[in-house]
């Protein structure tokens, strides 16, 4: 009787021991575990404050890009209205040097501007010839004037050119003026032919003090088109 309580002592001390030290092994862990999160709890705040700088820093860089491509938009839009203020300066300073200064001006007959623009109908143009006479001592001039829409499709044998007579009945093909005229009006090209460039011809009658005048001018109207619309440019021409 007295061997069994010994050896329960002993297996009660065992016990206790094991328990002590599974207890202490526990809490050992625990505490790394609550180090570790402990740590990763500061590398979260670490990684939340330098994630909110960096888009703090971001957003002050976007603002600056926003604000740096306003100012370009501003400025580039400024230099277009600088340039067509400059250009049509230029325009004025042109025509009025031919009237009132025709000494800087080339002699004679002349075609001041030639342009064309899109009307409010599908497929409806409207166009502007101002016609010039640059010379000292002017008379009054007369004559007749030709457009001719010129039909460049190679792959035709037998191409048509069309004359702005033919499809704008309104068209005034005859001038009369000392200084300087201007023709309008609008035309509608036939679909079945293909434009690839536009003449103008203007042609002045001889009199008793100016000699028979002849103007050609060129312009581009397959690149007008595309383009679309925004510039008709002319081309060079051999001189008469």
């Amino acid at each position: 009787m007295k061997g069994f309580k010994i050896s329960f002592f002993k297996w009660l001390v065992i016990s206790l021991i094991c328990l002590y030290f599974g207890f202490m092994v526990g809490k050992f862990k625990q505490d790394i575990l609550q180090h570790k999160v402990q740590l990763l709890e500061l590398d979260a705040e670490s990684l939340t404050t330098e994630n909110t700088q960096l888009t703090e820093r971001l957003n002050f860089i976007q603002a600056e890009f926003n604000a740096e491509r306003e100012i370009h938009d501003v400025l580039t839009n400024e230099n277009k209205e600088l340039n067509k203020a400059l250009d049509a300066s230029n325009d004025k300073l042109y025509f009025y040097e031919q009237v009132v200064a025709p000494e800087l001006s080339v002699t004679g007959l002349n075609v001041y501007s030639f342009s064309v623009s899109k009307g409010e109908e599908e497929g409806t143009w409207l166009y502007e010839l101002v016609l010039m006479q640059a010379q000292q001592g002017r008379r009054e001039l007369s004559g007749q004037i030709e457009i001719t829409f010129a039909d460049t499709d190679e792959g035709e044998i037998d191409t048509k050119d069309v004359k702005l007579s033919e499809i704008d009945p309104n068209f005034e093909s005859s001038f009369k003026f000392q200084y300087f005229q201007t023709l309008k009006g609008n035309f509608t090209l036939p679909k079945e032919i293909k434009v690839g460039q536009i003449f103008v011809v203007a042609e002045a009658n001889r009199t008793n003090w100016t000699r028979a005048q002849r103007i050609e001018k060129v312009y581009d109207w397959e690149g007008f088109i595309e383009n679309k619309g925004s510039l008709l440019e002319e081309l060079p021409t051999q001189a008469e």
